[in-house]
């Protein structure tokens, strides 16, 4: 196990200069300055974003007010737009959204984000309250605000995540379940259960469920198993059962803000209830960060600092998983023993990143340049039209290297927070005294 500290705090951003321009029309002029790779004026992505656009216009004029009947506004929409239930129910969310955080409307009506994307918002969102309603705003803001220059917009399940984030910085009570169930602690009476169906001559069938994180654990060993043994994962689990998985290990990096306290798992924050359980698994500490070494393969500690940064799979839009990617190295190692050979990429945290095997694969059939800058990002150079894209690390050490402002900011929060509970704390005592000096017999 590999703990390490990072600070993920709201992205602080000024509130006021990212406001500004964001009704201003995309122009190719202005793809050196921060902006979406979707900005591009070719009639692929301009189509995009009008599409994108019009969405965002039907969800406004859906906006239910809060007299409105459900059942009857959502089946008039359903009727009139001509699409299911659902999708008019989530068209009066985005509404809904746009309607309360205007400032974020405005952001989106850019057109670089999808209904997709804006109904994850729209479901973050749903439960802050009008006290926390600006600060959330202003976190969902920096989200949707692009940072570099051709930067790829997330992936929809990276942006709900980081949406979630935000909200659980802020207001942790608003923070909504993840749709997949990760990272919340399931209802005690479905943390754990075994059925049978053996109805059937041919097979029987097995429903297990355990809790998210344990899940996550179970189908790592699994799978650790199948490609040892080059089998499928149904084989894998049998031979598991059998005893005859052979000697197969297992490592899941776990990283643990040192701030808060939390703990993250392969691509979520857990539970306070899922931390103790994996602080109690824990084997082995160490301080993540920079390193090389001589060889082509990198070593343990390489592999939990850079998927730690990376969180997804780096190749443009993907969003599957660092933890299960392969560890890439982004100028192509070369063996520095061999003869009139020279030597190429260095194995070392700076120089390699996270890469499913399909993107890994696309990159190594040479149909991408990419170069990975000191700040985490990825410049991804299609081979075949020359077009640019940028690709940020989104996992839980994205932001371990602070800036003075960042770490200013970070001290302040925590200070603020210290001090709070610590006037708390005095009121409670002086409660108490007042409360004692009542009771004492004169």
């Amino acid at each position: 196990m590999v703990q390490g500290g990072a600070d993920l705090g709201v992205i602080e951003r000024d509130y006021e200069e990212l406001c500004l321009d964001c009704d201003v029309e995309y122009v190719e002029e202005n793809l050196d300055e921060p902006c979406w790779a979707v900005s591009a004026q070719e009639v692929m992505y301009s189509a995009k974003r009008e599409i994108n656009r019009l969405e965002l216009d039907i969800a406004r004029d859906a906006a239910p007010t809060p007299s409105s009947e459900v059942s009857r506004h959502v089946r008039m929409l359903s009727g009139g737009l001509g699409v299911s239930k659902g999708k008019a129910l989530a068209y009066c969310d985005i509404g809904t959204m746009i309607t309360r955080m205007s400032v974020l409307g405005r952001h989106l009506q850019g057109g670089a984000f999808s209904f997709d994307h804006l109904r994850a918002l729209a479901d973050s969102v749903a439960a802050v309250d009008d006290e926390h309603l600006e600060e959330v705003e202003r976190g969902i803001v920096a989200l949707v605000t692009p940072v570099m220059p051709r930067q790829v917009v997330p992936g929809v399940i990276t942006l709900r995540r980081l949406a979630q984030q935000v909200i659980a910085e802020i207001q942790p009570s608003a923070r909504p379940l993840d749709p997949e169930g990760r990272g919340e602690p399931p209802p005690p009476q479905h943390q754990l259960d075994f059925g049978v169906d053996a109805r059937r001559d041919a097979a029987t069938t097995f429903h297990v469920t355990v809790p998210t994180d344990e899940g996550v654990g179970m189908i790592r060993i699994i799978d650790a198993v199948a490609a040892a043994r080059k089998c499928s994962r149904a084989r894998a689990l049998l031979d598991l059962v059998h005893g005859r998985a052979g000697d197969v290990a297992v490592t899941l990096n776990c990283y643990r803000n040192l701030d808060n306290g939390r703990m993250h798992l392969e691509s979520t924050w857990l539970h306070e209830v899922a931390t103790e359980r994996w602080m109690a698994r824990v084997t082995d500490l160490c301080v993540v960060g920079h390193s090389e070494v001589s060889g082509y393969s990198p070593s343990e500690h390489q592999r939990a600092t850079d998927t730690g940064r990376d969180g997804t799979c780096r190749f443009p839009g993907c969003d599957s998983p660092a933890a299960t990617s392969q560890l890439d190295h982004v100028a192509r190692w070369v063996d520095g023993d061999v003869e009139d050979a020279c030597p190429g990429g260095k194995t070392a945290t700076w120089a390699m990143h996270s890469l499913c095997p399909g993107c890994h694969s696309l990159k190594t059939r040479g149909l991408y340049d990419v170069t990975l800058n000191p700040d985490g990002s990825d410049w991804w150079t299609s081979v075949e039209d020359g077009h640019v894209y940028v690709s940020m690390p989104t996992g839980p050490l994205a932001e371990a290297v602070l800036d003075f402002d960042a770490r200013l900011h970070r001290k302040v929060r925590t200070l603020a927070s210290h001090n709070e509970a610590r006037m708390q704390w005095l009121a409670d005592i002086e409660a108490a005294a007042a409360e004692a000096e009542e009771l004492v017999p004169f």
